[in-house]
């Protein structure tokens, strides 16, 4: 029985941040965007991603970490272009980097998504 929920704690985590981003893009820009910016991380396909991972779709881990990476390197590049770094950006590449890792590197969450143990 643990076998089988090996990783769902970290597969959730990614899930919820995605969710928050999504959301928080879309509907309140002032979240994870200065005032006056316009920025849509996963828009529509956030939620989609969530349903995913919660559905344990084939190379869902795959997709969320390419996705998250270049998000990742787009916030970057605009942080080099503005020279400047701001508590939304830093909330924002925090929870992507987080994504970015567990999908990537996590072994559990690997396992967990790829239905390993059942």
């Amino acid at each position: 029985m643990e076998s089988k929920q090996i990783g769902k704690t970290e597969t959730m985590v990614v899930a919820a941040i995605i969710f928050a981003i999504a959301v928080g893009s879309n509907f309140s820009e002032k979240w994870l965007v200065e005032a006056g910016g316009q920025f849509e991380i996963f828009g529509n396909l956030g939620i989609i991603l969530v349903i995913g991972l919660l559905w344990r779709w084939q190379y869902m881990g795959r997709i969320v970490s390419i996705l998250s990476s270049l998000a990742i390197l787009a916030i970057l590049m605009s942080m080099v272009m503005t020279q400047s770094i701001s508590i939304p950006f830093l909330i924002l590449l925090t929870g992507l980097s987080i994504a970015f890792y567990l999908t990537t590197f996590s072994r559990a969450v690997s396992d967990y998504l790829n239905k390993v143990g059942e």
